[in-house]
C-alpha cells in the first residue's frame, strides 16, 4: 500500500474523530433547523407541483402536466410578461432616483441630516400603510393626484388610476419605486462616502469636470454596492405581493397581474399543485440572475 493511500485512509478515519466529531455535533441543531424550515418546504413544494393535489385531496402523480398547462395558459404568460415589465421598470426607477438623491445628499447642504431622515420615511413605513395611502392618493373623488391635475388644467374629468387598464400599471410602478428607492439611496450614499476624497481632489487639479469625476471615480467606486443592491432588490421585487395586491389586486382585466398574484389566485382556488408549479417556475430565472450577478461581483 502506498504512502498516499495510507494518508487518505487516515484522513477518512479522522473525519468523525476527536475535534471533528465534536464540531459535527455542535452543527447538528443548525443543520436540523435548516432541514426542517428550508429543505422540507422545498421538497414539499416540488413534489406538490408534480401532482394534481388540491385542498382535501392528496392528488395523483401527473409529472410535468402542471408546468405544461401553465406554459400554454394565456393568463400565466401575461403574468410573466407583466412581471418582467414590473421588475425591470421598478429597478431602473429605483436606481436612477436612488443614485440621484444619494449624489445630492453627498453635497454640503443646509439641513442635510433632516433631508436624510425624510428620505427614509417611505422605506420605514409599513408596506400595507404606504400602498393604502397611495390608493387614497389615486382615488378619483378625493385623491390628491386627481385634485392637483384638475387644478392645473391637465384633467377635465377625474381618473380612477388603479381601475383603469391604461393607468393601473404606471400607478403601481410609481408607488413601488417611491417605497423602495430610499434603500438604494442609503446604500449608495454610504458607498460614495467610502470613496477616498483624495481621488476627487487629484481629478479636480487635473481639470476633470463633475461628469468625469462621477464617471471615472464615483461610479467605479460604488460598482460593487450597485451589484449587491441590484441583486437584493430585484429578488425581493420578483417575489413582491403587497404592492400590486393592495393597489389593484392584479386587475383591472389582469393588467397588473404578476406571478406571485397568479400563484395566490391558484392557491385560493385550492389548486395546490398548480400554485406550486407557478411559484417554482420563478426559480430557474432567479437562480440564473443570481449566478450572473455573483459572477460579476467576483470579477470586480
Amino acid at each position: 500500500m502506498s504512502t498516499s493511500t495510507v494518508a487518505i485512509e487516515k484522513k477518512k478515519r479522522g473525519l468523525f474523530a476527536g475535534d471533528n466529531l465534536f464540531g459535527y455535533l455542535m452543527m447538528t441543531p443548525a443543520i436540523s433547523v435548516l432541514l426542517i424550515f428550508f429543505a422540507y418546504p422545498i421538497f414539499y413544494e416540488v413534489s406538490s407541483s408534480l401532482t394534481n393535489k388540491s385542498v382535501g385531496q392528496d392528488g395523483k402523480w401527473i409529472g410535468f402536466a402542471n408546468y405544461a398547462f401553465l406554459l400554454k395558459d394565456p393568463t400565466f404568460l401575461k403574468a410573466c410578461l407583466n412581471t418582467v415589465i414590473y421588475v425591470s421598470i421598478t429597478q431602473m426607477g429605483k436606481f436612477i432616483l436612488g443614485l440621484s438623491v444619494a449624489l445630492l445628499l453627498q453635497q454640503k447642504l443646509r439641513g442635510r441630516g433632516l433631508i436624510r431622515s425624510l428620505v427614509l420615511i417611505p422605506y420605514a413605513m409599513p408596506g400595507f400603510v404606504a400602498y393604502l395611502v397611495w390608493k387614497l392618493i389615486y382615488n378619483p373623488d378625493v385623491g390628491a393626484l386627481n385634485i392637483f391635475l384638475h387644478q392645473i388644467g391637465v384633467l377635465d374629468q377625474p381618473i380612477s388610476f388603479v381601475s383603469d387598464r391604461t393607468w393601473a400599471m404606471p400607478a403601481v410602478l410609481l408607488a413601488t419605486i417611491w417605497k423602495g428607492f430610499p434603500f438604494w439611496t442609503i446604500m449608495f450614499l454610504a458607498a460614495l462616502q467610502s470613496v477616498p476624497k483624495e481621488l476627487y481632489e487629484a481629478a479636480a487639479v487635473d481639470g476633470a469636470n463633475a461628469w468625469h469625476r462621477f464617471r471615472h471615480i464615483s461610479l467605479p467606486g460604488i460598482r460593487p454596492i450597485i451589484l449587491v443592491v441590484f441583486l437584493l432588490s430585484t429578488v425581493n421585487t420578483i417575489n413582491s405581493f403587497e404592492a400590486v395586491w393592495l393597489l389593484t389586486g392584479g386587475g383591472p382585466a389582469d393588467a397588473t397581474l404578476i406571478l406571485p398574484i397568479f400563484a395566490y389566485r391558484s392557491l385560493s382556488a385550492f389548486q395546490i399543485g398548480q400554485a406550486a408549479a407557478a411559484a417554482l417556475i420563478l426559480v430557474p430565472p432567479v437562480l440564473i440572475f443570481v449566478f450572473f450577478i455573483l459572477r460579476k461581483m467576483k470579477k470586480d
